[in-house]
C-alpha cells in the first residue's frame, strides 16, 4: 500500500510549514464569518436596509467583476461609508474613549476599527470535539517551522502557539532583523492588534500587491526546507491564486516537477472522516496550472495527530534561538577586538547572558571541537537524545573515558550504548560498577519504584496507553504509565513515545526519573547482550 503524503512528510522529518485561510478560524471560532457575510454586517453597520447591501452587490455583477474584485469593491464602499457615518456621530465603536478616542488622532480608520471590535468580540466554539482538535492542534508547536496567515483575528498567535511564535503583521517586517524563519507567525493581511495593518479594501489589495515579492521571497526561503499545507482555503480565492502563480514563476523546472510532494491542500468536505488523497491540477483565473495533492477531509483531528508524529532533531523555538543567539554572537563579534569560546547546550540558549562580553562561535569538525574542549562538558539531555534519536554520533571511547568517568553509583544515565563499542575502557572502574548496577530490568527497576507504580492501570494494549496518557498533563505521571507497563510494548513503541514526550517538554523529562529509566531500558535491551 502506497504511503500518505502526509505519512512521507512523517518520514523525512520535515517540518512543514502551515499557510491558514479564514476556514480554520470559521471551525474554531462560533459565528465566525466568511468574506460576503463580514461585508453584509459591516454594512449592517451603517444601514441596516438589506436592498443597501444588495444594490452595490448588483452593481458589480453587472459590471462583470469576479467575486474578488467584488468584495474589495464593497469593502471600498462600506469604508467610505462607514468613516462618513462615524465622523458625523451617526454611528459609534466602543473601542477607547467613546467621546474622542485616542486612535482618531492617530489616522486609523473606523471602519478598521470596526473590524477590530468585531473581530476581537469573537469566542472558541465549546463544541467536544473542536477543543480536543484544537488540543491536538496545539501540540504542533514544535513540529512545523511556520505559520503564513491571511486571518486578521489573534486565533492561532493567541490560542494554539500562544507565546512560543514570533508575530509578524506588516509585510516590511517579512525580512527584518527580528525574523530568522523558524517558529513565525508572517500575517500577510495585517492583524486586529494593528488595525492599521489590515488588507480589505482595493488600496490595500494595491499597496499589498505591490509588495507581494516579499511574501514570494519569505515563501521561497521557507519552501528550501519544508513542505506547505494549506489549511482553510477555497481553491476560488483569487489572491491566494495570484501568490501562488507569482511564487510558481520562481521555481527552477527540476522543482516544478515535484510540487505536488510539496503544495498539500487541504480541503473541507463536510462529514468525510477518511483522508481522501488524491493528485489533482489547479487551473488558476489566468490559466496557470497548480499541482498539487490534495487531501479532502471533515477529520482534522487525524490531520494534526499525523502531524504530531514528525520527530524534528531540534524544536522549532530552539531553533530560532539558535539562529537568534548566533546572529548576535556575531554581530558582536564583529565589532570586538577580543572574544571567547563557550559550547552551548540547546535548552541554555534562553538563560545566555551575551551582553556583558563577547563571544566567538567555534566553526569545525564537531568531533575536533569536542575532543579540545572536552566531553566531560556534555550535558545529561544530550546523551538521553541520543539514545532516543541516534542523533549526536559521539566517540564511544571518549565518552566512557571522559563523560562517565566519576559517574555515581545512584545517576540516572544510559551507558550501554557507549560501553559496547568503546575501545580500553577497563580502567574506568566507576562506569563498570555503574554498569554491573544496572544491566537488568529489575535493577533499573528496583522494587522501591515499583511500589510506587503499583497504583497506576495495567495496560497492554497501545492505543489504551495512549489515551490514558493524553488523560494527565504531568510528565513524570505520563512515563510513569509507560515505565509500569513497559514490558508490553516494543522497543519501537516506547521509543516513540518517549521522543513524543521529549519534544514535548525536554525540561520536565530531564527532571522526570521514571522517564529516565524508561530511555535506561531502552538503552539495556538494544545495547546490552
Amino acid at each position: 500500500m502506497a504511503k500518505s503524503i502526509l505519512d512521507r512528510i512523517i518520514e523525512k522529518r520535515k517540518m512543514p510549514v502551515l499557510f491558514i485561510g479564514s476556514g480554520i478560524s470559521k471551525r474554531y471560532l462560533y459565528g465566525f464569518p466568511d468574506w460576503q457575510g463580514l461585508l453584509r454586517d459591516s454594512f449592517k453597520a451603517v444601514n441596516p436596509d438589506p436592498y443597501y447591501y444588495s444594490r452595490y452587490v448588483d452593481q458589480c455583477t453587472r459590471e462583470g467583476c469576479s467575486t474578488f474584485e467584488t468584495n474589495t469593491k464593497l469593502a471600498t464602499i462600506i469604508e467610505n461609508d462607514f468613516n462618513a457615518a462615524f465622523y458625523s456621530r451617526k454611528i459609534n465603536i466602543k473601542i477607547g474613549n467613546s467621546k474622542n478616542p485616542k486612535w482618531v488622532n492617530q489616522g486609523v480608520s473606523p471602519y478598521k476599527m470596526f473590524l477590530v471590535s468585531y473581530f476581537k468580540k469573537l469566542r472558541i466554539n465549546s463544541d467536544a470535539s473542536l477543543v480536543k482538535e484544537i488540543e491536538s492542534f496545539r501540540l504542533l508547536k514544535n513540529k512545523i517551522s511556520a505559520v503564513i496567515t491571511t486571518n486578521y483575528d489573534t486565533f492561532i498567535e493567541s490560542e494554539v502557539f500562544k507565546n512560543d511564535y514570533q508575530v509578524f503583521c506588516h509585510q516590511n517586517e517579512l525580512f527584518s532583523a527580528d525574523s530568522y524563519n523558524i517558529a513565525e507567525i508572517y500575517k500577510i493581511h495585517g492583524s486586529i492588534l494593528d488595525a492599521k495593518s489590515l488588507v480589505i479594501t482595493e488600496k490595500d489589495y494595491t499597496d499589498f500587491n505591490s509588495s507581494r515579492k516579499l511574501i514570494i521571497a519569505k515563501m521561497l526561503t521557507l519552501f528550501a526546507e519544508s513542505p506547505i499545507i494549506f489549511m482553510g482555503y477555497s481553491f476560488t480565492d483569487e489572491n491566494i491564486q495570484r501568490i501562488i502563480e507569482d511564487f510558481l514563476g520562481c521555481l527552477t523546472p527540476k522543482e516544478l516537477s515535484n510540487i505536488s510532494n510539496h503544495f498539500i491542500f487541504v480541503s473541507y468536505k463536510k462529514g468525510e472522516m477518511r483522508l481522501r488523497e488524491t493528485k489533482r491540477t489547479l487551473f488558476t483565473a489566468n490559466g496557470v496550472e497548480i499541482p498539487i495533492t490534495e487531501i479532502i477531509t471533515d477529520n482534522y483531528l487525524t490531520i494534526y495527530e499525523k502531524l504530531n508524529h514528525i520527530i524534528p532533531g531540534i524544536s522549532a523555538s530552539k531553533i530560532r534561538e539558535t539562529r537568534k543567539i548566533v546572529k548576535k554572537i556575531v554581530d558582536q563579534s564583529i565589532t570586538s577586538d577580543t572574544a571567547e569560546s563557550i559550547i552551548v547546550g540547546i535548552d541554555d540558549l534562553d538563560n545566555i547572558d551575551i551582553s556583558s562580553k563577547p563571544l566567538a562561535i567555534a566553526i569545525g569538525y564537531r568531533d575536533t571541537i569536542l575532543n579540545k574542549v572536552g566531553y566531560g562538558i556534555l550535558a545529561d539531555e544530550m546523551i538521553f537524545e541520543d539514545i532516543l534519536m541516534d542523533n549526536k554520533h559521539f566517540d564511544a571511547t571518549e565518552m566512557c573515558l571522559e563523560r562517565f568517568k566519576s559517574i555515581p553509583s545512584t545517576r540516572l544515565l544510559p551507558v550501554f550504548k557507549y560501553l559496547k563499542t568503546a575501545e580500553n575502557v577497563d580502567s574506568n572502574t566507576k562506569l563498570l560498577t555503574y554498569a554491573s548496577l544496572h544491566d537488568t530490568k529489575d535493577k533499573i527497576l528496583p522494587g522501591n519504584i515499583k511500589k510506587q507504580l503499583n497504583a497506576l492501570p495495567q495496560i497492554t494494549i497501545y492505543d489504551e496507553l495512549l489515551k490514558e496518557m493524553n488523560q494527565v498533563a504531568d510528565i513524570n505521571k505520563k512515563a510513569g504509565l509507560l515505565l509500569k507497563n513497559i514490558d508490553s510494548f516494543t522497543i519501537l513503541q516506547i521509543r516513540d513515545i518517549c521522543c513524543d514526550l521529549f519534544i514535548l517538554d525536554r525540561e520536565s523529562c530531564m527532571k522526570s526519573t521514571h522517564f529516565k529509566r524508561c530511555v535506561m531500558y531502552i538503552d539495556l535491551k538494544e545495547n546490552y547482550a
